[in-house]
């Protein structure tokens, strides 16, 4: 990092990590990607653990790339461990059933509704697959061309995956999430997860 982002980062201003930037970085933050022309840091976002400290973020984006990682619960465990308590992670992924999720041979999945939600507590996707817990603050459904149709998806989000999707395309969810940390964990500086 320069000396600038360095500088901010202990003045008290809020923390921004920009992962995969690609061509999208965002002024003001730390742009992280292995192959764009411009980064703040290189790095490849399957390689763990993420070069941050523990709880380094106010706020971490992760536009379109969530997709083309390897292994979706390691990178949302590292996500929630440079993340701070109460860190805001703005998250967009295509849906499963979008065309832009086959047109990228880079990506590895797709997502529905509930993808995330092995990672709340009042979750309803079964499996305990990760103690590291977020809270979702808010998801939606991304317009192709009529705003308003997509907001009433983002209604019914069950019915729009499992059938109204079928008829009506689909581009992305995006998803904004809270990190919640276990305060005896955050105390002890201990890793929250199991798996990682």
């Amino acid at each position: 990092m320069n000396q600038a982002r360095d500088n901010r980062m202990t003045t008290g201003q809020k923390r921004v990590l920009n992962l995969g930037s690609g061509e999208r970085t965002i002024e003001g933050a730390v742009n992280v990607d292995y192959y764009a022309a411009q980064a703040d840091v290189r790095h490849d976002l399957d390689a763990y653990p993420y070069p941050f400290e523990d709880g380094a973020f106010d706020e971490i984006h992760a536009w379109n790339v969530i997709e083309h990682l390897e292994n979706v619960i390691a990178a949302m465990q590292e996500i929630h461990r440079i993340g701070s308590d109460g860190c805001l992670v703005h998250i967009r992924v295509p849906h499963f059933r979008s065309a832009c999720l086959y047109e990228d041979l880079t990506h590895r999945h797709g997502f529905a509704w509930r993808s995330f939600d092995i990672f709340v507590e009042e979750g309803s996707v079964y499996g305990d697959y990760t103690r590291c817990r977020y809270e979702i603050v808010s998801r939606r459904f991304t317009p192709y061309l009529v705003p308003a149709l997509y907001r009433l998806l983002s209604r019914m989000p069950s019915l729009t995956d499992n059938l109204l999707s079928k008829y009506i395309p689909m581009a992305s969810i995006e998803f904004v999430l809270r990190v919640r940390k276990a305060p005896h964990a955050a105390a002890a500086g201990q890793d929250v997860s199991r798996n990682g």
